[in-house]
């Protein structure tokens, strides 16, 4: 199975190749990118300038996110225009103008094989790993419809009255709808117990989180034990009918409330 990788040509003809070995990838100046074109060796690039995702088993190459504010060249001869916020699908040997660096794009066979890389995670984690400090265990739940993606990550699964759970909540529009608004709603918890971000607007091919809190109620109910909530994402004008759902087990420590009673004799 041959390798993915990108060749980087900066403005003094200086290249280096870098491996692709994930199946998103954000390139720009900021040192937090999977790929990072110092400005020391040229000028013209955002911070997160582009995402890369690769494209479903069966297709081979990456879809290109333009996540900066100018338009991008891109094709084998650069004759292809990418405007902000718009993608377009990058083929072996294509090449993209970013500022002053050129970057040609060499795909191999493995790009299929990391696009089934999220199905394959969830399996894994069907056992959950052990948390923090041998806590409870972590958690991850994937799922996806044909235009939606999501998955939920939680850092343990007990729920304690004096510490609230946080985790995050990812949407990904897998379809090829335009400014999608997605609305995602928890179900099995009551209002009070949980606290979520806005659901996000995305492009083709992008992705985003939002922060999810669990909270003990510090009530009878929702009773101590075992419970299950779910937490379903839709987008009902770009993708009717569609929805992608998530669930998780959590463990629901007691609280205890007690009164105190004087009597005097």
């Amino acid at each position: 199975m041959s390798p993915s990788s990108v060749e980087i040509t900066d403005k003094d003809h200086w290249r280096k190749e870098i491996p692709l070995q994930k199946a998103i990838i954000y390139i720009g100046c900021d040192p937090g990118n999977d790929v990072v074109l110092d400005p020391a060796h040229g000028a013209g690039v955002a911070s997160r300038n582009v995402q890369l995702l690769s494209l479903p088993v069966g297709g081979l190459g990456y879809r290109l996110v333009n996540l900066g504010d100018a338009e991008i060249r891109s094709g084998s001869s650069g004759d292809r225009v990418i405007p902000p916020r718009s993608f377009t699908d990058v083929a072996d040997g294509d090449r993209l103008q970013l500022g002053d660096f050129v970057l040609t794009f060499r795909l191999g066979a493995d790009v299929a094989a990391l696009a089934a890389a999220p199905a394959a995670t969830a399996v894994a984690s069907a056992a959950p790993a052990p948390g923090p400090s041998g806590g409870p265990p972590s958690t991850t739940n994937f799922t996806t419809a044909t235009s939606i993606g999501m998955s939920l990550a939680l850092p343990e699964t007990q729920l304690a009255p004096d510490r609230p759970l946080e985790g995050s909540v990812t949407v990904r529009n897998q379809g090829s709808k335009l400014s999608v608004q997605f609305k995602l709603q928890v179900e099995g918890l009551e209002p009070d117990c949980y606290e979520i971000g806005a659901a996000p607007v995305l492009f083709p091919g992008a992705e985003k989180s939002v922060v999810l809190r669990l909270l003990h109620s510090r009530r009878p109910r929702p009773l101590a034990g075992e419970h299950r909530f779910s937490i379903r994402a839709t987008a009902a004008e770009a993708y009717p009918g569609e929805s992608a759902v998530v669930s998780q087990v959590i463990r629901i420590l007691p609280f205890y409330s007690h009164k105190l009673a004087v009597i005097s004799s």
